[in-house]
Order: C-alpha cells, then sequence, then structure tokens
C-alpha cells in the first residue's frame, strides 16, 4: 500500500464559491470527500463552534492529482455531518461528489498506534497554492477530550498551518491514512498542530467505516459494557496502570467469569477509553473526570484469547502495527518488537494452547515491558497458578539478566565517575519467594497462593521497572561523560585554532577539566563546571582578541 506522496491521486484541494482555498481534503472512493466540518462552514461564511445542519452550499473539489480531469462540486452527504461543538469536539465532515472519479478508489484509512508515529500530511497554504508537504512526529494525545493527537513537525522550517485543514495525515511507513489535521497552533515558533485519529472520524461519522482497513482495536468480546456492578478497586487499578500514574509495567488480574464484577471493570475501562465506542452518552462522570476510567486513547489495543490459539493472537497483534505483510523471522520476536505501547489481553488462560501462548506472545511481550516502558494488562479467567508461576519464573530470570548487565555497566562507568547509583540484587530474592510458591503449588488453599502469587508479581514488576530505570540513567551518566569530553576537545581546538596556545590561564583551566575527565573517576557535576568555564574562558579570550585587531 505505502506509496510516495507525490503520486497518491487522492489529495484535493477545496474552494468555495469565489475560489478562495478553503482548505484540504481526502477522496475515499470514487465519490466521496473527507474534510472538517469547519472547512465546509467557512464557506458559508460560519465561524467558530457551529451547531444544527451543515450548510445548503456546495463547495468546488480540485482533483489536483489528477489534472486531467475537472472540478466537481460537492455538498455534505446525510449522516456525514459532526461540526465542531463548543467543546472542541468533532469537526469532521463527509462530502459526497456530484459526479464520481473515474477509475478511482480513493484513500484506505487505518487505526493504528499513534505514540511517536512519523507522518505526512498534503495541504494546500496561501504562499503554495498548488500544495505543500509537510513531515511530523505524532507525540502523545491532546485536545478536547483527548480526541486529537498533536503532531511535531519534524523539518525545522515546516509545519502545518491554514490551508491544511481536512488534509490526510498519512503514515511514513505504511502509506495508510491515519488520521486528518484539525487545526493548528497559532505561534510558527512552536510549529504544533493537531489531527483527529481515525477512531475519533468513526465514531462521529461511522459511515466512513466503508473506507477503513485493518482490524478494529478491540476484539468484539470486549465490547459489550453490561449493566451490573463493577469492581471499583479492580477499575482503578486499571484505570492507573493506563494513565501512567502507577509505576506498573505489567498487571495480572483474576477476572472469573465474563460478568463478574471485575470481568465487568475491564470491559468499561476498554470501551469508554478508545475513542470510537465511548457511547455518546459517556458524560464526564464516566469520562475525563472519573478516576476509575483510563484516558481517552490510552489502550492501543485490547485482545480476547478465550478460544484463539497463539498464532492467531501473534497475527492479531502484527495485522494491527502493519507489519504482519514484512513479518519474517521467530514470532516471539516479532511481536515483542512490534506491540503497541499499551496492550490488553483478557482470557490468556482460556487460549487453545496457554502454555504456548506465554512463551510465543505473551513472554516476549513482557520481557520488554520494564525496557520499552509498555503498559500491558493480562486478564485471567481463574487463578491459574501454573500458567503464572511461569510467566514469573520467566519474568524473574529476565530481572538477573538485567541485573547482571547493569552491573557490567556499572563497572565500566566506575572508572571514570563517583556517585553512581548502586545495582540493587532483587532478583535471587524473588527467586527464594518463588521457590517457596512453587512448592506451596500442590496444596488445598489456592486462595491463601493466589494472594502470594499476586503479590510476588507486583514486586516482580516494580524490580524491573526500577531496574530499566537504573540502566537509563547509567547510559545518561555515560553518555554526559562523553559529551564533556568531545565539547573539552572542541573548545581546545577553537582555542589553538584562535591563537590562544599560549594564553596565560587557559592551560590551567584546561588541564583541569581534562584530569576530571581522564585522569580517573570523578564527580559530573564538577567536571560539567570545569568544561564549561574552560569553554567561558576561551569564548571570552576570543572575543578579546577580535575587539583589540584593528578595523
Amino acid at each position: 500500500m505505502k506509496e510516495s506522496h507525490g503520486r497518491q491521486p487522492w489529495p484535493v484541494r477545496i474552494r468555495g464559491d469565489s475560489g478562495l482555498i478553503l482548505g484540504s481534503g481526502t477522496l475515499l472512493g470514487d465519490r466521496h470527500v473527507l474534510t472538517c466540518a469547519h472547512v465546509i462552514d467557512s464557506s458559508a461564511g460560519r465561524r467558530g463552534a457551529a451547531t444544527g445542519d451543515p450548510p445548503a452550499t456546495r463547495v468546488r473539489v480540485d482533483l489536483v492529482r489528477l489534472p486531467h480531469l475537472a472540478a466537481r462540486s460537492a455538498r455534505v452527504t446525510p449522516g456525514g455531518w459532526a461540526p465542531l461543538d463548543k467543546d472542541g469536539h468533532g469537526d469532521v465532515a463527509l462530502l459526497e461528489l456530484a459526479d464520481p472519479v473515474p477509475d478511482q478508489q480513493g484513500a484506505e484509512l487505518r487505526r493504528l498506534p499513534l505514540w511517536q508515529q512519523h507522518v505526512y500530511a498534503f495541504g494546500f497554504p496561501r504562499e503554495f497554492s498548488d500544495g505543500e508537504t509537510v513531515h511530523a512526529v505524532l507525540d502523545g494525545q491532546v485536545g478536547p477530550g483527548g480526541e486529537q493527537v498533536q503532531m511535531t513537525p519534524a523539518n525545522p522550517g515546516l509545519w502545518v498551518r491554514s490551508g491544511f485543514s481536512g488534509a490526510a495525515a498519512v503514515d511514513e511507513r505504511t502509506g495508510h491514512v491515519v488520521g486528518m489535521v484539525v487545526s493548528y497552533y497559532s505561534d510558527p515558533a512552536a510549529g504544533r498542530s493537531y489531527l483527529v485519529p481515525v477512531e475519533t472520524i468513526l465514531r462521529h461519522v461511522p459511515a466512513v467505516a466503508r473506507w477503513v482497513v485493518g482490524g478494529s482495536s478491540v476484539d468484539g468480546e470486549l465490547t459489550s459494557l453490561g449493566a451490573g456492578h463493577r469492581d471499583g478497586p479492580a477499575a482503578l487499578r486499571i484505570a492507573r496502570l493506563y494513565a501512567r500514574r502507577s509505576p506498573e509495567n505489567v498487571l495480572v488480574i483474576v477476572t472469573g467469569r465474563p460478568g463478574s464484577t471485575v470481568s465487568a471493570a475491564l470491559r468499561r475501562a476498554v470501551v469508554l477509553s478508545n475513542r470510537e465506542l465511548r457511547p455518546a452518552s459517556a458524560g464526564p462522570a464516566e469520562a475525563d473526570g472519573d478516576p476509575t476510567v483510563p484516558p481517552l486513547g490510552s489502550i492501543d489495543l485490547s485482545l480476547d484469547a478465550t478460544g484463539k490459539p497463539p498464532r492467531e493472537l501473534a497475527e492479531r497483534i502484527l495485522e494491527f502495527v502493519g507489519a504482519g505483510e514484512q513479518a519474517t523471522g521467530p514470532v516471539g520476536d516479532l511481536v515483542g518488537a512490534a506491540v503497541p505501547r499499551s496492550v490488553l489481553i483478557d482470557g490468556v488462560d482460556e487460549s487453545t494452547d496457554p502454555k504456548e501462548l506465554l512463551a510465543e506472545v505473551v513472554g516476549p511481550i513482557v520481557d520488554r515491558a520494564a525496557e520499552r516502558d509498555l503498559r500491558v494488562l493480562l486478564g485471567f479467567r481463574a487463578p491459574a497458578i501454573d500458567v503464572r508461576l511461569g510467566l514469573l519464573a520467566r519474568r524473574i530470570n529476565g530481572l538477573r539478566a538485567a541485573e547482571e548487565l547493569a552491573r557490567a555497566q556499572h563497572s565500566e562507568l566506575a572508572a571514570l565517575l563517583t556517585g553512581l547509583p548502586t545495582v540493587p540484587a532483587r532478583a535471587t530474592r524473588l527467586r527464594v519467594r518463588l521457590t517457596a510458591l512453587r512448592a506451596a503449588a500442590g496444596q488445598p488453599d489456592p486462595g491463601a497462593l493466589a494472594k502470594h502469587l499476586a503479590a510476588v508479581e507486583r514486586a516482580t514488576d516494580r524490580a524491573l521497572h526500577k531496574m530499566a530505570e537504573l540502566r537509563r540513567r547509567l547510559t545518561e551518566l555515560a553518555s554526559a561523560h562523553q559529551r564533556l569530553r568531545g565539547l573539552l576537545d572542541a573548545q581546545r581546538a577553537r582555542a589553538v585554532a584562535g591563537g590562544l596556545t599560549e594564553h596565560p590561564g587557559l592551560g590551567a583551566a584546561y588541564r583541569r577539566a581534562h584530569d576530571l575527565l581522564w585522569a580517573g573517576p570523578g564527580e559530573l557535576t564538577e567536571a560539567t563546571a570545569a568544561v564549561h568555564g574552560y569553554a567561558d574562558q576561551v569564548r571570552r579570550a576570543l572575543d578579546d582578541r577580535r575587539e583589540g585587531e584593528p578595523s
């Protein structure tokens, strides 16, 4: 599907009756165009938040990539109007062309995880009325109710501005449309702009679904809210996990059968946090103001493993992230590397092969959870002691390996720096607790054992999270030390090039900074001050020399 943005035939330019460019749009199929509602409102002179019916006026649609075809007139199709409301929600319009575009299938839209994705958009700013492409990185949810996602320019000097409203945001890797540009920040220095993702578009205008490819972000088995009670503490833990208000990377929950209070809490979290599925009737008490509901868009992918083979779950994950077509190599490695930033897998113990599911799908995900700072929820229908003990043993082995790497990292860095954080040895203590759990696994009281198992699972997750933070900190310290060496070398070269080799005072300042960085372990703060102090002296000496030169 991936195409160069210079060849895609479906970007269109939208004009008013006077010929004024109103914005951009995306051809869907051979007769429909997706754009912003405020673009259409502006054609009728309506500004700001709108309500009620769409304007009756028609707009002109230029097929800029199909110049041999004449422009078409278009108007909003029935059911294709979601105006920008007073709270900033909506702003979606689906137009129908008066005449179809021959031999065209239009763009394909796709739900994709939107964290740190690289995208581009083709719009029509005033100074480039034939179109301009900007590249951006998606860096988190923003905007009313979390409906929008922020875009940050990838190239300085090229940013979204007036004329880009309604433009498709295209994933650079797959070539699929993942959203629509709706607004931009007025300060050019900031360069920030915003898109509505495909799921938000579908919530407001469901008719767009016919042009969406790929699977949903939620398995159908998890979409029923039900009318029963829910478990409050479980709901709060789930919400805290995905809101990143807890240090957990992996949360294991025993839900019981579908219809239980814990299962109800899980499904409510899935539905109310999904941009496409959250019911229109969900008010603030069931959305943004409720601490038991994860933020909108915070769960990238929700799966139900019940009755499904592990391979199907793996393929589902790879297909959702757009990696299915290019998938080569061991499945576990592919899944672990490609899994989105936040995932929920329910019914783990009711897969057709739970142990293989843990080995080939779940295991590779949780192996990387702390390192990649993933948020992973694993739902079990029953306590599933044996299965969970296997997963726990795997995680403790991973902790031991991470500790060994951290100790090697610490040893190497200790030759350069003092005051390093210590490397704890938690894996050994956790392994002792695991051994005790295994010894108790055959005893007749599964309730007590399950409680102790959950405690060790949480302790292991916290230890892995802290170890990942420690390794990142050691890496930062090593990088900072290397940057200081580079800066000192650069300033020394600058001084030599400026004829300051014999400058009084510079030699002593250089030797002090050099010794702190090379002569043995030193304190990073002291070395930083010495290097920057030397750089300041070099700058002042060069300035003095230039001021003394004849004009």
